[in-house]
């Protein structure tokens, strides 16, 4: 029962456009405030992955500087997503889903292909070869 409400009410909230082709604004303050503590723990990962691969140096250094990137694209995305939870999207007459969702997601992906190739050149630099 709970799933096909869930996917009742996706449906309509697929939709965003009134019948007068205004966007519903929807702000949505504990989603916000959740985005929000994901960016602020997004720079905190960042400024102690900075650290990190100073300290560290090295090819492991020189390869966490790709987890590094790829953290600082997600911290974008939080930035985006805090105007989207927050309604600003919709505020400034801006249809989320129909024109900012796949960039969104695009980004993201490359994101996490950045932060994945950063991991395995750490892992290949402690593979050992024969």
């Amino acid at each position: 029962m709970f799933v096909m409400v869930s996917m009742l009410s996706s449906a309509f909230a697929m939709n965003q456009l009134r019948p007068d082709g205004t966007i519903d604004v929807v702000v949505d303050i504990p989603s916000t405030i959740a985005v929000v503590a994901a960016l602020a723990a997004t720079l905190v990962a960042i400024a102690y992955a900075l650290r990190f691969s100073r300290a560290i140096g090295g090819e492991l250094g020189a390869a966490f500087k790709f987890v590094n990137i790829g953290l600082f694209i997600f911290a974008i995305t939080r930035v985006d997503d805090v105007l989207k939870v927050s309604g600003m999207w919709a505020k400034w007459g801006i249809d989320y889903k129909r024109t900012l969702w796949l960039p969104h997601s695009l980004v993201l992906l490359v994101a996490f292909l950045i932060i994945a190739f950063g991991f395995s050149r750490m892992a290949k630099t402690f593979t050992v070869s024969d």
